[in-house]
């Protein structure tokens, strides 16, 4: 499904092999799990790294360690005396506050999951932070979120300073 909407530039190095489909208690949406299956550990558009999970392992570019060290990320920001301007509006305290981060930009964004309010069919609706600008809503499952973002229009009402869509790109890597 996703090689059909992405460029795939090399062959397919890590996948997530053992099938896991959770991060904790957090059931990972249906559509990253076909993600990480099919095309695993990269770079997508040209900008953001994927993580698969790999469960019990010595590598640290796996979801379960990106997710914490995100997370831990964002519990600083929420328990600092001084938050970020963008955490003073409770609706972005309350997304940070439930955020399941899964993917890191090259440029400091953060994708996370909003695991406050999971769909029927078990999806997430996925929001794009950028500190100090804003958080922003990009799709309800992992395709619409890389579909919004290669879109020539609908990209800038998230990627404020990008004079250009995302190019629907992966580029396989090498977990370390």
């Amino acid at each position: 499904m996703y090689s059909e909407i992405l460029d795939v530039k090399t062959p397919v190095l890590t996948l997530n092999k053992q099938r896991i489909v959770r991060l904790g208690d957090f059931l990972i949406p249906p559509s990253y799990q076909q993600f990480s299956f099919e095309l695993g550990y990269g770079r997508l558009l040209e900008l953001f790294f994927t993580y698969i999970p790999m469960g019990e392992s010595n590598y640290t570019n796996t979801l379960e360690e990106q997710n914490a060290y995100l997370k831990s990320i964002f519990q600083s920001y929420l328990t600092n005396p001084a938050p970020p301007k963008l955490l003073h509006d409770p609706i972005n305290y309350r997304l940070i506050a439930n955020a399941e981060p899964f993917l890191f930009g090259e440029n400091g964004e953060v994708v996370f999951w909003d695991s406050e309010h999971p769909t029927a069919d078990g999806e997430c609706p996925i929001y794009l932070a950028c500190f100090p600008i804003g958080i922003y809503f990009v799709g309800n499952n992992f395709s619409e979120f890389i579909e919004t973002l290669s879109h020539p229009t609908s990209f800038k009402n998230i990627l404020k300073y990008y004079n250009e869509a995302l190019p629907p790109t992966f580029e396989p890597l090498e977990i370390e």
